[in-house]
C-alpha cells in the first residue's frame, strides 16, 4: 500500500510539473515581449533623459547631465505644462462621457431588435479601422493640421454649430461652455473610441443572469432600481476595466498633445529631451490610472460563487 502511495504522489508531482513547463510556455512569448519591448526600450530612455546626446559619424555620445531635462520641461518649456494640462482636463471630460455612452449602447444592444448584429459590428468598426494605418493618415490630414509644437491644438474630425451665444445668456460660467462645447465637437471622436468599451461592457451585460432580474421583478422594482442596485453592481469589474482603459487610451491617443511633442522631438533628433517628456508622462499617467483604481476599485461589487 505504501507503495502504491508513493506512486500516485510520484504520478501527481510528475503532473504538475509538467503542467508548470506548459505554463512557462505559454507566458513565455509575453515575457520576451515585455523584456524586449518594454524593460529595454524604458531603460535606454533613462539614460537618454538624464543625459546630453550628441550624434556623432560612428553613433551617439552621451554626456550625464542629472536632471538638466527635467527641470527644463517643469521650469522653462512653455508648452508642457500647458499640454498636459489640457490633457488631464481632456480626459476628465472625455472619459466619463465614453464609459457612460457605452453602457448606453450595451444595454440597448443587448435586447433583440432587427440587424442587431449589424448595429453591433457598426459600433466595433472604427477600432478595426483605428488600428491600421488609415487612421494614421486621417489624423495627419484631418485631425493635426499644425506644423509645429507651438500651433499644436486640439482638432475634430466634425464640429458641431456653436452654441457658445445660447449657453453664455443663460449665465453658465466660461470655464463650463467650453467644456460643452469641446464634448458636442468631441462626439464624434468619443464614440469612435467606444468600440472596444461597448465590446467589454456588452458582454458583462450578456452574462448577468436572468433571475436577478427576475427577482428584482418579483420585489416590484422598477427599471432604475434594476439597473443601479442590479446590473451595475454586477458590472462594475467591468466598469473599472474600462475606465482605466479609456484613461490610458485618451492619454496616449494620437492626437493628444504631449504625445504629439515626444513624436516631434524625436523627429527632430532630440531624443533626450523626448525621453524626458515620455518618462514623465508615463509616471503621471501611472501614477493617475493607480489613483483611480484605488478609489474606484474598492466599490467594486466581486460575486462570489
Amino acid at each position: 500500500m505504501n507503495g502504491k502511495k508513493a506512486g500516485s504522489v510520484f504520478k501527481m508531482t510528475h503532473m504538475q510539473k509538467k503542467r508548470a513547463i506548459w505554463g512557462v510556455l505559454f507566458i513565455l512569448p509575453w515575457f520576451i515581449g515585455a523584456v524586449y519591448f518594454f524593460l529595454i526600450p524604458m531603460i535606454q530612455s533613462a539614460v537618454y533623459a538624464f543625459s546630453d546626446v550628441t550624434l556623432t559619424g560612428t553613433g551617439s555620445a552621451f554626456e550625464f547631465i542629472g536632471m538638466k531635462n527635467f527641470i527644463y520641461m517643469f521650469a522653462q518649456d512653455p508648452n508642457f505644462i500647458t499640454n498636459l494640462t489640457g490633457s488631464v482636463i481632456n480626459v476628465i471630460y472625455q472619459v466619463p462621457v465614453i464609459v457612460i455612452f457605452s453602457l448606453l449602447i450595451a444595454i440597448i444592444l443587448r435586447n433583440k431588435f432587427r440587424c442587431r448584429t449589424l448595429v453591433r459590428a457598426i459600433f466595433f468598426f472604427p477600432v478595426i479601422i483605428a488600428s491600421g494605418v488609415v487612421i494614421t493618415i486621417l489624423r495627419e490630414q484631418v485631425m493635426m493640421a499644425a506644423t509645429s509644437i507651438t500651433e499644436q491644438q486640439q482638432a475634430y474630425m466634425f464640429t458641431a454649430p456653436s452654441f457658445t451665444f445660447f449657453i453664455e445668456q443663460l449665465g453658465v460660467p466660461e470655464s463650463i461652455t467650453k467644456i460643452v462645447q469641446n464634448v458636442m465637437n468631441g462626439f464624434f471622436d468619443i464614440i469612435w473610441k467606444s468600440g472596444v468599451q461597448i465590446i467589454l461592457l456588452l458582454a458583462a451585460v450578456n452574462h448577468i443572469p436572468a433571475s436577478s432580474y427576475e427577482a428584482a421583478d418579483i420585489e416590484g422594482a422598477s427599471a432604475w432600481e434594476k439597473l443601479w442596485k442590479v446590473t451595475f453592481p454586477l458590472i462594475s469589474p467591468t466598469v473599472l476595466v474600462v475606465l482605466i482603459y479609456s484613461i490610458i487610451d485618451s492619454f496616449t491617443d494620437y492626437g493628444n498633445l504631449v504625445m504629439r511633442m515626444v513624436s516631434s522631438y524625436f523627429d527632430k533628433g532630440q531624443y533626450e529631451y523626448s525621453a524626458t517628456i515620455g518618462i514623465t508622462y508615463f509616471i503621471m499617467v501611472l501614477l493617475l490610472v493607480g489613483f483611480v483604481n484605488f478609489i474606484i476599485g474598492r466599490r467594486v461589487h466581486y460575486a462570489v460563487d
